[in-house]
């Protein structure tokens, strides 16, 4: 059996975790929905992006067998936002799912993530197959991945699509229990040595990252606030360094 404290880690660095301690042997699932505002800190970079408001909705499970986290966001979906340039920003779609699956009592797991981005001019699929590890140092909990990549899409306005092998990706989250009630988390996700397709479809680098930190603050057992900070390069859209401030508040079911 694997140790459930290490498994709730995962659900720490999302910050789905309740405002107590994990207990062993007990399945959890745990459905949550939010809203929130996402601010370019960094405007004059990445000129096609725009500030705007999303909605989130997410589900996460831990077990015996593994963990499954997984959220869906829709953002600007009144389609009243702007970007630098002054063009309509469009709704946009996203999906994000990571599993987890135990290798026997080894703190070892079989890694499978996807990422899916889809708007009315581009659409992007990144799927990774690997190995993931078990983190576990006092309060901080998470997991460490790396495999490869297959990934797909479209960009109307390069007229360009590819989809294949697209070189391999490695992913760090981390949670921390900074008081019963305020949650710590960070998430970092890079792809290396992107196929030349991938690359000239959205004009990416062969390297590109998204990493975001912040805290979540448990008002009680259901409601929930927080804020992060977010940086992204040849990432989602941003194709230079770019940063934003995202601002949350949720309710968990």
């Amino acid at each position: 059996m694997r140790i459930n404290t290490v498994r709730s880690g995962l659900a720490l660095a999302m910050g789905l975790l309740l405002a107590q301690p994990a207990l062993a042997d007990v399945k959890v699932q745990r459905t949550s929905v939010k809203v929130g505002y996402d601010t370019l800190l960094s405007a004059d970079k990445n000129k096609n992006l725009g500030d705007q408001g999303y909605l989130v909705v997410n589900h996460m499970t831990v077990s015996d067998w593994g963990s499954f986290i997984g959220w869906f966001r829709f953002e600007n979906p009144l389609d009243s936002a702007e970007n630098q340039l002054g063009k309509d920003l469009g709704p946009a779609t996203k999906t994000w799912m990571k599993l987890d699956y135990g290798l026997g009592e080894s703190p070892f797991n079989l890694w499978l993530q996807s990422f899916t981005l889809a708007k009315s001019t581009a659409v992007e699929e990144n799927f990774y197959l690997g190995l993931s590890y078990d983190l576990s140092y006092g309060k901080l909990l998470g997991t460490v991945s790396m495999g490869a990549q297959y990934a797909y899409g479209s960009f109307s306005p390069t007229k360009e699509s590819f989809s294949g092998i697209s070189g391999m990706a490695t992913s760090l989250m981390l949670g921390y229990k900074l008081t019963p009630k305020l949650i710590g988390k960070f998430y970092y996700i890079g792809q290396f040595f992107r196929s030349d397709d991938h690359q000239n479809t959205f004009g990416y680098d062969s390297y590109g990252h998204q990493l975001i930190t912040g805290v979540e603050y448990h008002v009680n057992k259901r409601v929930f606030v927080g804020t992060s900070y977010k940086h992204r390069k040849s990432w989602g859209g941003a194709l230079e360094a770019g940063d934003e401030l995202l601002f949350e508040a949720g309710y968990k079911f």
